[in-house]
């Protein structure tokens, strides 16, 4: 698909539009694929579906600063609300498509368990060795930030600082 048509079948649509950006030579673009073509069947009426072929549709994904694949791009009223890089769980898919098709805001795919934790773990351990080297403040930081990165999209006041800071951009 060329840019031109993209941005004109875009404009055209009146359903939201799930774009998958994907390539036949990448693996966890056809461990996805499947799921992605059953719900865009289960959601026809409710969401548009389009597959784009990366290698066919170069000035596209320069275009739309797509870097890596699979990507999922998500459009309501042609502009885009959502992007995931990355093949997603089923269910995760189908939250998304669910989202879409009832008018929700869709918000990105979380951190796994095992991403959670392993961040934990590391945090944790760079802040007791902090704190054993004469409490090396340097390392104690370190470790505080990259456990805040295992939770943060959970924690409510970084939520509502990220809401009200989008909301400010939005507004300039």
């Amino acid at each position: 698909m060329d840019t031109a048509t993209f941005h004109e079948k875009l404009s055209q649509s009146s359903l939201p539009v799930v774009v998958d950006f994907w390539a036949p030579w990448c693996g966890p673009c056809r461990l996805v694929k499947p799921v992605l073509e059953k719900l865009a069947h289960e959601y026809a009426c409710r969401v548009d579906f389009w597959q784009v072929n990366a290698d066919e549709s170069q000035d596209l994904l320069r275009e739309l600063n797509v870097s890596g694949i699979p990507t999922l791009i998500v459009y309501r009223n042609s502009r885009e609300i959502l992007r995931q890089v990355g093949a997603k769980p089923a269910g995760a898919l189908k939250t998304l498509f669910e989202t879409v098709a009832t008018g929700g805001d869709p918000v990105p795919a979380g951190l796994s368990l095992g991403t959670r934790l392993l961040r934990l773990g590391a945090g944790l351990a760079l802040a007791v060795f902090g704190w054993m080297d004469q409490a090396n403040w340097i390392m104690l930081v370190i470790g505080g930030v990259i456990m805040f990165t295992a939770i943060y999209d959970r924690c409510p006041i970084w939520q509502a600082l990220t809401a009200r800071f989008k909301k400010r951009i939005g507004q300039a």
